[in-house]
């Protein structure tokens, strides 16, 4: 653990990666760039020889060898549509494909059969393609989708904010709030590696955090699926968030150097020898050195570093070995302006650390021509230590805390026949966790007395074993049939769930789809809430019902508009108390609504998106009570984005933002215990802060000199300053006023990057 401690080792890390990184960048005679891939079968991952990929627009093309492989070299710099086709499939296209000089980028395709009848070829373009057995709820994005979105920072989770069913807890998190549910209720992947914290400074049970861990160059792709996912995907119930990394390019050296207001990085990737490829990114956060500037008392930093190395064995079996590391540091000496009455501001002396970590292996074998398996095997878990106190006693609150878990996971992918996939496996979890707590005796705003506590928790590893069968079957080319079944099982309750799982996908033309689904979806107990007390080894999975149903058209290509409605039924949920650590499963709730979504794929010089989410977030703890006002509950949310190329060298966006307040517990006066002054609450979750708004602009402009390229932006949040309240909090003096601060987000931020590509 001392290792995680030591932020100046990240810091040496980072300087020696950065002088091998630099040996790997080689001369180049020509100033064009090159474009290479792969094209494969989307369901059996098979290679497509012969498939014929072009760079719309120009006389440049080539077809893929005998692996599915191409190259496309001497491309002049600039942005492009390339689109992959073949016999039997639907063309696919790729937008928004920058080409740099002396540099080579990177694309996968994987098309999806079509059921040709006779004398039939697919010509039609797809720039939505989306998984045959995710009828609902899913959206993908691409690397420079990600790149160009304004008021993100380039911050995937920021970016993913702003898709239609998604709230945020303001501009100082970047944690997602999807359809009403809590952050920890989504699954996040990484190369089919559960991740426990993609955030960083966000703690399992927190809302709060600042910036991904994953440097969003090193993307491949991104699926988002907000609801109706299928058995594959298990133990969360309201999202999956799963992410793929590139596999670096056997064309070139690559060599990225970046810096913004959040922190310096730089990735690499490429060749290496063996028929290998290897990409790594270096992070190391600038927060510290602004905080110290500003005369602020807490100094933060961050250090992340992320790297897979790929090979391909034989034309059968690719393996890749994936890393990932972070820490996040956090010191303090004296109050906070503008955190009174949080957990953190009633102790003026504070150290935290953050650290995280995750390995893998994935072996893909392509073991028939109609199927293949996907091996997993992992390490993944995250932890944290900290001290809280006064002058007098800086170590009041302690906690040392971490969670592991060991991880075998296979997958088999089987076409049985056209039109008809089968997918089955399981997965086999060890888990390892330490919680070692000690708290002093606080009391609540309103007067109630929680007592000390201590907490020393290590439990003997527990096992989580879970199975599924899925298949998706099209018996006519306008209709997809998809149906699911998972087995969950948790060693340590002895608690075992079966989920069911369903979908369907209606053409009622060539471009108007009616869809639906439905399933049942379960969350074991996070093992930090075990811990906490001896009764709570008695919880049992909260549980979700999801009915979805919605419409999508396609007025062009690349122009999509939908409409959908989604029910969640919750029962089982854990509830906490006020006063003790015991939980239980005495809580239920829903969450309901319907969504609007228009979206223009970035073709013709310019990319726009428009969305308005009306929904409803209630819970109950008990049995009996009445439903009350979730506190991640936001009934209005509008999201407008606008991006337009102005030309080879300038682009411009925006995007607005708007969110119905959140609610909170307001106070309804003052009264005297023994002595002493303390809050009287009014109704629980009864008042709602003020909407929340603001409006973002992002200008990019590149630079192009000889054997390298400069890419710079500023990208300006909440250009009007809008005060945007995210919290209040209250202090009573002696004589019984009341005093209320309020916490806002961001005014107006300028973000300034830069990245230089070699």
């Amino acid at each position: 653990m001392k290792s995680y401690r030591k932020h100046t080792a990240g810091n040496h890390l980072l300087i020696a990666v950065f002088i091998i990184f630099s040996q790997f960048i080689k001369a180049q005679d020509k100033p064009g760039g090159s474009i290479s891939g792969e094209v494969r079968d989307v369901v059996t991952k098979q290679p497509l020889a012969y498939a014929n990929i072009i760079i719309d627009g120009t006389s440049f093309g080539t077809a893929s060898d005998s692996r599915g492989y191409f190259t496309i070299k001497n491309v002049s710099p600039g942005v492009f549509q390339v689109k992959a086709s073949f016999i039997g499939y639907e063309q696919m296209v790729k937008t928004d494909v920058s080409v740099s000089q002396n540099r080579n980028t990177t694309l996968y395709f994987d098309l999806q059969p079509v059921l040709v009848q006779t004398g039939e070829v697919s010509v039609k373009g797809n720039y939505f393609q989306k998984p045959a057995d995710n009828a609902t709820s899913f959206r993908s994005l691409s690397p420079q989708e990600i790149r160009r979105s304004p008021g993100s920072g380039e911050d995937i989770f920021r970016v993913m904010q702003s898709l239609p069913g998604v709230a945020s807890a303001g501009g100082k998190s970047a944690q997602l709030i999807v359809r009403g549910g809590s952050p920890e209720e989504n699954l996040t992947l990484l190369d089919n590696i559960e991740i426990y914290n993609p955030i960083h400074f966000a703690r399992t049970g927190e809302s709060m955090g600042i910036i991904s861990i994953i440097n969003p160059s090193l993307l491949k792709s991104v699926d988002f699926m907000t609801g109706g996912y299928p058995a594959k995907y298990g133990d969360k119930m309201s999202s999956v968030f799963e992410m793929s990394l590139i596999e670096g390019n056997m064309e070139t050296n690559n060599l990225d150097l970046n810096a913004n207001v959040a922190g310096f990085g730089t990735t690499f990737d490429g060749p290496v020898p063996g028929n290998g490829t290897a990409v790594f990114s270096l992070r190391r956060g600038f927060f510290d050195l602004l905080t110290k500037l500003f005369g602020r008392p807490a100094a933060p930093r961050y250090y992340d570093a992320v790297g897979k190395v790929t090979y391909d064995l034989d034309d059968k079996n690719r393996l890749s070995i994936l890393g990932f590391y972070y820490l996040d540091q956090i010191s303090r000496e004296g109050s906070v302006k503008g955190m009174s009455g949080s957990a953190l501001s009633k102790y003026d002396y504070l150290t935290r650390n953050d650290y995280g970590t995750a390995f893998g292996l994935n072996w893909r074998s392509l073991f028939s021509r109609n199927a293949y398996a996907l091996t997993t095997l992992s390490l993944a878990g995250n932890g944290w230590n900290t001290k809280q106190g006064t002058e007098t006693d800086r170590a009041l609150r302690n906690e040392d805390i971490y969670e592991n878990n060991y991880s075998l996971k296979n997958e088999i992918t089987w076409q049985i026949f056209p039109g008809l996939d089968f997918k089955t496996g399981g997965e086999l979890k060890v888990l390892d966790s330490k919680h070692v707590i000690t708290r002093p005796e606080d009391t609540t705003r309103s007067g109630q007395i929680i007592p000390a506590s201590s907490v020393s928790y290590l439990p003997k590893s527990s096992t989580k074993l879970s199975l599924f069968l899925q298949d998706t079957y099209r018996p006519v080319s306008f209709l997809t049939f998809s149906t699911g079944l998972r087995y969950d099982r948790f060693s340590f309750t002895g608690e075992a769930n079966f989920s069911p799982r369903v979908s369907l996908s209606y053409s009622l033309t060539e471009k108007t789809f009616l869809n639906a689904s439905y399933g049942i979806f379960y969350q074991t107990p996070a093992l930090y809430q075990i811990a906490l007390d001896p009764l709570n080894r008695q919880l049992k999975s909260s549980r979700a019902e999801h009915y979805i149903a919605g419409i999508e058209h396609l007025f062009t290509g690349d122009t999509r508009a939908s409409v959908e409605l989604y029910y969640k039924n919750l029962s089982n949920v854990v509830v906490e108390n006020d006063t003790s650590d015991i939980l239980n499963n005495n809580g239920s709730g829903l969450a309901k609504g319907i969504e609007f979504s228009l979206q223009k794929k970035f073709t013709g010089g310019f990319v726009a998106s428009a969305s308005y989410a009306y929904s409803v977030s209630r819970r109950r703890d008990f049995n009996g009570q009445p439903l009350y006002y979730f506190e991640y509950d936001r009934p209005h949310i509008v999201n407008l984005i606008f991006g337009m190329e102005l030309s080879e060298s300038w682009q411009i966006g925006a995007k607005f933002q708007y969110a119905a307040g959140s609610p909170y517990t307001p106070v309804a006066g003052t009264i005297m215990k023994k002595g002493t002054y303390y809050v009287v609450n009014g109704e629980f979750n009864s008042a709602r802060y003020p909407d929340y708004h603001k409006l973002d602009i992002r200008v990019d402009r590149k630079f192009s000199f000889n054997g390298w390229t400069l890419s710079a932006y500023l990208d300006l949040w909440n250009i009007y300053n809008r005060q945007n309240v995210l919290s209040y909090s209250y202090k009573v003096d002696s004589s019984g006023s009341l005093t209320k601060n309020i916490r806002t987000d961001f005014g107006i931020l300028p973000i300034l990057g830069v990245t230089a590509q070699f």
